[in-house]
């Protein structure tokens, strides 16, 4: 068939075996979405199969679409008749035909997410525990957890041990599963544990099925979890005419239940499988192969394959490590704008660990009036928990405002439900009744905006004793933590004010508790948003909580209409950025302990699916790959210092540029890092070069002597206006650090910056 042509060898060698079971190591960028679309066409038009005998599985929609879409093509017909779909489909359509034979309605209903949540909220209320001890989005997660690795209520409940909260949790996945049996529904999780049933219960089922599909092949192998590994074994027992495609050095969702092992062990599990490896790679410059190669090489969980392609060259990797995390995004902003300068149809991505990252790099591109976009999430300023500390806030300068009290008076859950506020809204209010306890920080509302709040009438109910039991005691704790807020706003800056209201409301301790992936981001959006806080302090010369909440209003009023539809910088997570590709990549935060995440450092397995994350990372790059991290970074407020990630002693020096942060001023001797020599830290015994920034001055003292401090405004006499962020004692001089507004931070010692008040 023509379209072979179009194939290399190793392309062309596995869409034409037909016979037994066939392992494609699929490298990134390979084209395997060619190869299985290619062996489906090849199948079915050279008639090997009809098209009901073929099934293909992936893991979403649109590439279940996109391949269906391209075998139509090739074929020139309607494959309607083919099994093209994801898992989930998959079996969703199995069990509407086959449920009664394990005893389930063929009309069983699908519960989403939201659905599910019910039951467990359900399920905690029947148990009698408070959902602050057990979170339901929590417990939701790990019953998920536990379905894909296929463990019962009674084994969660047997390994709870003495832990009290996940004995609960092990009652209320019993009584959710009750629930959903009752209802005859299933979750996500179910259509495939009940096809698994479905298939080892009732063999004239799997008979059936296992003679229809002559062929079978799974997309994505390395990211199947326990459930899916033995739904395909089934599905291939009979015929053995199976092919999986994969790449173990792009499994990167073992947080959601992928099991490495299944595509490790493909071999053992089918002793007589062909093995093909696409190496050629038609995305990248072979420097960029080459850097990601090496790094991926350190993991010892792999099959070894050689990336290559006929590219030759290509431009070395950029790294640049700031000298905090504002230097790092004000580079990247850089960057960014030079990608997209260099064509007008360009796209630049940049990617991070943790949402939690996004702040700051979102702050510097809206700053340079560069449009982006947030693929896969939230931009930082809409997420849910900074509007939610948004609104705390709010009511801590002014209580009467109704729509944050709404928001927050029962997050976190303080038993403070729809009753409860309906009860609050029935509080009758006079014009002599008024009475406000509280004293605004934000002076100037009339009574007659005061007269009808929610918070008039909870002051005034709880005074006359209107409300009762656990209603009465919730809305006093909620009452006297907000008038106690607004004594911590009078007396201490801005980032600590902050810090009290999400210690004090509970908020971090729901998130703590919480113990998911969910919640441990949350808590890094929370702890980025307080430094945020610091740095609005360190560039007013006045700063205040209503100065801040405006600055924070302002920034999270961005909508469609400024671009950011069209936008060609997409900002997302390293994990949305599987699949995708673009001309310039950015990967943001190379530090340990946040790439490689903290959470790596002492779990070997962990450490290397963090270096499969970051080889994604690197070769969704095709002509341009940046490196960036910074020395110190701040948490909650607070500057920590970091190691560079190990990442990057693992690209060999000779394929990198290192940038260092340092001023083309005259007033430097030289643009180039100084280089010093460590000990690694991991191990090994090697020393390892790193570029450490080092500023040569002119030896004459050019101070003004003007007594500097953060938030003041000065001017440099090379870089302009700008604003001091911080200043720190040395022995013989002072270390400013300054955002100057045409070229972003830098760092200057006052004996020779020849500032002066601007």
């Amino acid at each position: 068939m023509h379209f072979l042509d179009t194939l290399n060898p190793e392309q062309r060698e596995a869409v034409l075996h037909t016979t037994g079971p066939l392992l494609i190591l699929a490298g990134a960028g390979s084209g395997k979405t060619r190869v299985i679309t290619s062996r489906v066409a090849h199948l079915v038009g050279d008639g090997h199969a009809q098209p009901p005998e073929v099934l293909a599985v992936t893991f979403t929609n649109k590439a279940a679409d996109e391949m269906r879409t391209r075998v139509e093509t090739l074929l020139g017909s309607d494959c309607s008749r083919m099994w093209v779909s994801t898992f989930h489909s998959l079996c969703a359509r199995l069990l509407r035909r086959e449920a009664p034979a394990i005893g389930l309605s063929r009309d069983f209903v699908i519960y989403d997410s939201s659905d599910q949540l019910a039951v467990v909220k359900q399920a905690l209320k029947a148990l009698q525990i408070d959902d602050s001890f057990v979170q339901p989005r929590a417990a939701l997660s790990r019953i998920s957890s536990a379905k894909n690795r296929m463990e019962s209520a009674e084994k969660m409940a047997a390994g709870a041990g003495d832990n009290r909260r996940d004995e609960s949790i092990a009652k209320v996945y019993a009584r959710y599963l009750n629930a959903l049996k009752e209802a005859s529904a299933l979750d996500f999780d179910d259509l495939l544990l009940k096809t698994v049933e479905l298939f080892e219960t009732a063999p004239t089922v799997r008979s059936k099925y296992a003679q229809q599909f002559r062929f079978v092949m799974v997309d994505e192998y390395q990211d199947t979890n326990r459930p899916q590994y033995l739904l395909i074994r089934r599905l291939a027992e009979v015929h053995r005419n199976l092919c999986v495609v994969g790449d173990p050095d792009q499994s990167i969702y073992k947080w959601r239940g992928a099991d490495l092992r299944n595509i490790l062990d493909f071999e053992h599990d089918f002793g007589d499988a062909k093995i093909i490896k696409l190496e050629r790679n038609y995305r990248s410059t072979q420097v960029i192969l080459d850097a990601a190669s090496a790094v991926i090489s350190q993991n010892r969980n792999r099959k070894d394959k050689h990336l290559w392609t006929d590219r030759t060259g290509g431009a070395r990797i950029a790294y640049f490590r700031g000298g905090d995390e504002l230097e790092e995004a004000d580079y990247i902003t850089r960057s960014a704008r030079a990608g997209l300068a260099d064509d007008v149809e360009a796209m630049v991505a940049i990617l991070y660990r943790t949402n939690a990252q996004s702040r700051t790099i979102e702050d510097a591109l809206m700053r340079e009036g560069l449009a982006y976009k947030i693929v896969g999430g939230v931009r930082f300023y809409e997420r849910k928990e900074i509007k939610d500390a948004l609104a705390y806030m709010r009511l801590v300068i002014n209580p009467h405002d109704d729509v944050s009290v709404r928001r927050v008076i029962n997050v976190p859950s303080r038993g403070i439900g729809k009753g409860v506020i309906d009860a609050v809204e029935k509080i009758q209010l006079t014009a002599g009744h008024v009475h406000d306890d509280l004293p605004l920080l934000s002076a100037g509302l009339a009574p007659a905006q005061t007269a009808n709040s929610l918070w008039s009438r909870i002051v005034r109910g709880l005074e006359d004793r209107a409300f009762t039991g656990r209603a009465a005691t919730s809305l006093a704790v909620f009452r006297d933590l907000i008038v106690s807020l607004t004594g911590v706003a009078r007396e201490d800056s801005v980032s600590i004010t902050l810090g009290k209201i999400l210690d004090r409301s509970g908020y971090l301790h729901d998130l703590r508790e919480d113990r998911s992936e969910d919640g441990e981001a949350r808590i890094e959006n929370l702890a980025e948003l307080v430094s945020a806080a610091r740095e609005y302090e360190g560039r007013e010369a006045e700063p205040s909580l209503g100065g801040f909440v405006d600055r924070l209003s302002l920034l999270s009023d961005v909508d469609e209409e400024q671009g950011a539809r069209d936008a060609r910088i997409w900002m997302m997570t390293l994990h949305s950025a599987k699949g995708l590709e673009f001309p310039t990549v950015i990967l943001a935060g190379l530090e340990e302990g946040l790439f490689p995440h903290s959470r790596s450092s002492n779990d070997e397995e962990e450490l290397e699916e963090e270096r499969r994350l970051c080889y994604v990372g690197m070769t969704r790059a095709r002509q341009r790959l940046v490196l960036t991290g910074a020395a110190r970074r701040r948490i909650f407020g607070e500057y920590q210092s970091s190691e560079p990630s190990r990442f990057i002693d693992e690209v060999p020096q000779e394929l990198i540029d290192r940038i260092a942060p340092t001023s083309s001023s005259s007033s430097y001797q030289g643009n180039f890092p100084h280089y010093q020599f460590r000990t690694n830290p991991y191990g090994g015994g090697r020393r390892v070069k790193e570029a450490v920034p080092v500023y040569a001055y002119e030896d004459e003292d050019q101070s003004t002597g003007m007594s500097l401090r953060a938030g003041m405004r000065v001017r440099h006499p090379q870089f302009g206006v700008g604003s001091v962020v911080s200043v720190e004692a040395l022995t013989d001089d002072t270390k400013l650090v300054v955002r100057f507004n045409l070229v972003g931070v830098k760092t200057l010692r006052a004996k020779f910056a020849r500032l002066e008040p601007a």
